[in-house]
């Protein structure tokens, strides 16, 4: 592993996920310090406590709660605590409690509630944490394959990707060479250590770290994708691509 982000420090957004613990822990080992950012204090501390000693130094507990509609106030929060961002990676999503449902099935309240917890976040992440970074700096927002596939039964978790991967995407031309690089990393299924513990695993699948991996080379610029906004892991056979791979698993 190299030290890529020696010196620079990094906020994940939803560390305490399953994504978010191997983002932050590849991050960790490629020399950053790391933010790590959730709503559950409790979940943060039990990250901690699974994370390598060697760098505990580097990992920096910050519990926030992204829907707080006060942007402004969550980005003097971050500045002044940590100072301007280097990087940023948002691992945040939800697929609610109402389980596999048609559209035509599906409540208002429902609908209203995803999208706050799924769309609405990442519209207040983005205006919280992009003054945060420098402008040499990178934001990384992770989506799932299903902004680009219908997914039956699970429509608004489609819905809400989708919309989140044209927010990133508009976001990234809107700022263009002005300030920091903003990326769209559509995953497909990852592993994960709380898949690992349900049996849920498979060698042909990306695993967390690998992501987190990824994202430190965004960070970094030492790739050439730095320049290509939109980007696909799918596959670890596959490799990283720039145009959707419809169909795969």
């Amino acid at each position: 592993m190299t030290a890529l982000l020696t010196g620079r420090t990094v906020l994940v957004l939803g560390a305490s996920g399953g994504v978010g613990e191997g983002v932050t822990h590849a991050l960790l080992d490629h020399g950053a310090t790391v933010v790590a950012a959730a709503r559950d204090r409790g979940r943060l501390d039990e990250l901690a406590a699974r994370s390598p000693g060697s760098s505990a130094a580097r990992l920096l507990l910050h519990p926030m709660n992204i829907l707080d509609p006060d942007t402004s106030a969550t980005t003097r929060a971050i500045t002044d605590r940590y100072g301007s961002l280097d990087g940023v990676v948002i691992a945040i999503g939800d697929w609610g409690t109402a389980g596999h449902k048609a559209i035509m099935e599906t409540s208002n309240e429902t609908w209203d509630s995803m999208v706050a917890a799924n769309q609405t976040s990442q519209f207040r992440a983005f205006k919280a944490l992009i003054p945060a970074l420098r402008n040499a700096g990178a934001l990384v927002n992770l989506s799932g394959l299903s902004a680009d596939l219908a997914y039956p039964g699970s429509a608004l978790v489609a819905a809400t990707n989708a919309a989140n991967k044209s927010l990133a995407l508009t976001l990234a031309a809107e700022i263009g060479a002005a300030g920091p690089r903003v990326y769209e990393l559509i995953l497909g299924v990852i592993r994960t250590r709380p898949r690992r513990l349900q049996g849920i695993d498979r060698d042909d699948w990306y695993r967390a770290e690998e992501v987190g991996e990824h994202a430190a080379l965004l960070i970094a610029g030492t790739t050439p994708l730095a320049r290509t906004p939109l980007q696909y892991l799918i596959s670890p056979a596959a490799g990283v691509r720039t145009d959707a791979l419809v169909g795969q698993p």
